[in-house]
């Protein structure tokens, strides 16, 4: 029986601790695998700890992107869609989550740089989830192809300020002093300095510059747009298998619990009945010892009593006949 349970509780902690392993870990999750990396690309962890990627490797929530002046990553974001980093970029990837539902979200803040971003099916289906946040305005879209920038104060690329240009659907860009739609082959515009209005340029300003590998990424359009529902439909599918799976795991926990629980209280009866026949077997003896002592008490009194008369009768004093019935002759004075 004890083997049994030490069985049992280690199952239940070696279970307990894979249950309880993403919550302690705090596992981030994905966001995008790298496709391409060039030159001076930096990632960095919520901890600020830096690392170099390469391809095959997983961009997640909450991390930030450096490029230097040749620097360029490309990822294929977990919801279909596609994103690739200029050079001279500093970006993160606020929040994000990718699920094939209602809540999913891609949220990036942009400090400075540029990158091009072809949504997936958050774009498509949860607009209201995609957010490209900038120090001057909040970028939203419709199921897009853009390219957000943003020039820094005291930059000589151009007046300061968040842009935004859109290649295929369309984009708002809002400020809490107003908002403007941007349609295909527009630029919006919402400067640093003052508090006026977001605006769209008359013209696609110069500094929108391609890198060698814009024909790829234009082609990266079409090619998302085919396959974005699909990949929500395995997400989802993938998902609901991940969730029986871990039904299925807490069920078993919870079984081996209650299997704990009944031999803990069957162990526990079986203590208790155990001590309640130990205890018996003691009074028994108890009483049987009584029992013993008592029979010896009674027949030692038994003996004083019978050895009580003889006792009495070598202590009686011998009778004397004369002083009893007097001198004989009837009583007779002498003459």
């Amino acid at each position: 029986m004890r083997r049994l349970l030490l069985t049992l509780s280690l199952l239940l902690v070696c279970l307990g601790a894979l249950a309880q392993a993403p919550q302690s870990a705090a596992t981030p999750k994905p966001a995008g695998k790298v496709e391409l990396v060039e030159g001076d690309v930096t990632v960095f962890d919520k901890a600020k700890k830096a690392r170099r990627v390469a391809v095959g490797e997983v961009v997640h929530e909450g991390e930030g992107i450096v490029t230097g002046r040749d620097g360029e990553l490309h990822l294929d974001m977990e919801d279909g869609g596609f994103i690739a980093v200029r050079p001279n970029t500093r970006m993160s990837i606020a929040a994000y989550r990718a699920e094939g539902d209602d809540h999913d979200k891609s949220v990036f803040s942009l400090l400075e740089g540029t990158f091009r971003s072809v949504t997936g099916w958050i774009g498509k289906f949860n607009p209201r989830g995609y957010q490209v946040r900038t120090p001057t305005a909040t970028i939203g879209v419709r199921g897009t192809d853009h390219e957000p920038l943003v020039i820094p104060q005291n930059s000589r690329e151009g007046e300061p300020g968040s842009y935004d240009k859109v290649n295929v659907g369309a984009t708002s860009l809002q400020t809490r002093h107003g908002s403007v739609e941007v349609r295909p082959n527009q630029a919006g515009f919402a400067p640093l300095r003052g508090q006026p209005r977001p605006r769209v340029l008359a013209q696609v300003p110069a500094f929108f510059k391609a890198t060698r590998h814009e024909a790829a990424i234009a082609a990266r359009h079409e090619a998302v747009r085919k396959a974005i529902e699909q990949r929500r439909d395995e997400r989802r599918k993938l998902l609901q298998d991940k969730k029986i799976q871990l039904d299925k795991q807490k069920a078993e926990r919870q079984k081996a619990i209650q299997e704990r629980r009944r031999d803990q209280d069957a162990q526990r009866r079986q203590q208790h009945e155990e001590r309640r026949k130990e205890w018996q077997e003691k009074r028994q003896k108890r009483l049987q010892e009584r029992d013993r002592q008592g029979g010896a008490e009674e027949r030692s009194r038994r003996i004083e009593e019978r050895r009580a008369p003889r006792s009495q009768e070598r202590e009686r004093p011998q009778r004397n006949p004369e002083r009893e019935h007097g001198p004989r002759g009837g009583g007779r004075g002498r003459d």
